[in-house]
């Protein structure tokens, strides 16, 4: 009966890994949207600071920075998935075998 219960606790935290990185790809998404965000606005004023302009450069970066973290989102999900579909393939194969 023991030996039941160890093997549905290991396959439900087998399970829970599973979804942890799920859940954490959107939240990395916005990490990095945020900093790529943060990094224009700090040089775009630190660019307004030196060259007397008002919040033109900081403007220019922020809207500049878009398509390039939208870029860098779509690429990071989509390798994130491949390596969540990948590990996935490998663990049924493993669980194929096992049986």
């Amino acid at each position: 009966m023991d030996e039941m219960n160890n093997d549905s606790n290991q396959g439900n935290s087998l399970n829970a890994e599973k979804k942890i990185p799920l859940g954490l790809i959107p939240l990395q998404a916005g990490c990095l949207t945020f900093a790529m965000a943060t990094v224009a606005i700090l040089v775009g004023l630190w660019l307004d600071a030196r060259l007397g302009t008002a919040p033109r450069w900081m403007l220019i970066l922020l809207i500049g920075s878009a398509p390039f973290t939208l870029g860098g989102v779509f690429f990071y999900v989509r390798a994130s998935l491949r390596r969540m579909r990948a590990k996935a393939a490998v663990d049924k194969g493993e669980d194929q075998h096992n049986e």
